[in-house]
């Protein structure tokens, strides 16, 4: 399920909006680091009464949670959240296998970061994200603040509608109605699902020394559906009730969807630096943690 999130087009605008000079020095300057880490955790909802109907109608998705960072996180690490409509093998609407994508990243200078879908995609043929808008949302995002952050995608158009920044001392609203969704990974689970998502980014294109500073720590997340209009949560999940972060239960050519439990969070790849940890919750005491760190396990 591993995807190529940064490309040179990404990397080349995100090194006109970060103040961080690429010949910073760090610590891991000598040693080997992977070319980019998408660090993020991912949850399954596909039981639910509510969700059966989307799979056979889908609409408009949404997911919610909190976020902060300390005041050491670099300009250059995006980090966000994610829902994704997984069709399945068995009953597609469209697609056998298509997974579409509403991701939206933030760094913490306010720049607003969300992959574009290509007409290839509404062909049915997935594709790398190498294609990108970005938004300035002309706020720079405080440390050590829990702010909340909300994406909206309309599954029914296969589009993004909008993403929410509120905080302290911030409500922005950014419209996205119009942007397509990407397909961008065939995932073969038997099922339909929505899946979602938290992450941290980085790219040695930008941190070739991978100087330190790249965590950044989710709470109180969210994944809900619109009824008649007033968008419903199906679950809240704040990390409170689960040990550790675990490998999805892979079983090729098919996934059996039923061996995947739901509201859990698994490593959504490989390389993948996510972990629960205690004493930094927004309510109770765990969070997760995704650490974009560039250096190899």
């Amino acid at each position: 399920m591993k995807r190529a999130l940064f490309t040179l087009v990404f990397s080349t605008v995100l090194l006109s909006c970060t103040k961080d000079s690429p010949s910073e020095k760090g610590p891991e300057d000598s040693q080997d680091l992977m070319e980019t880490i998408t660090s993020a955790a991912v949850a399954f909802a596909y039981e639910e009464a509510e969700l059966q109907d989307f799979f056979a109608d889908p609409g408009t998705a949404y997911v919610r949670g909190f976020f902060r960072f300390p005041e050491t996180l670099k300009e250059d690490v995006v980090f966000g959240l994610d829902i994704e409509w997984f069709e399945g093998v068995e009953t597609p609407i469209h697609f056998e296998g298509a997974d579409w994508m509403a991701l939206a990243g933030l760094s913490r200078n306010g720049i607003l970061w969300i992959p574009l879908g290509s007409p290839e995609n509404l062909e049915g043929v997935p594709t790398n994200t190498d294609l990108w808008e970005i938004f300035d949302l002309q706020y720079e995002i405080q440390p050590d603040t829990w702010y909340e952050m909300t994406v909206i995608a309309d599954f029914s158009l296969r589009e993004f509608r909008s993403v929410r920044l509120k905080g302290p001392d911030v409500d922005i609203t950014q419209d996205l109605s119009g942007y397509p969704l990407e397909y961008p990974n065939y995932i073969p689970f038997d099922k339909p699902s929505l899946t979602y998502y938290a992450f941290a980014l980085r790219s040695k294109e930008f941190a070739p020394e991978n100087p330190s500073g790249t965590d950044v720590y989710f709470d109180d997340m969210e994944i809900g559906i619109e009824v008649n209009g007033t968008l419903v949560p199906l679950a809240q999940n704040g990390f409170e009730g689960q040990a550790r972060i675990q490998d999805i239960p892979l079983q090729l050519p098919v996934i059996p969807l039923d061996n995947v439990q739901q509201h859990f969070w698994y490593f959504e790849n490989e390389d993948a630096k996510v972990s629960l940890v205690d004493q930094e919750g927004r309510n109770g005491s765990r969070a997760l943690r995704c650490d974009a760190d560039l250096l190899r396990r």
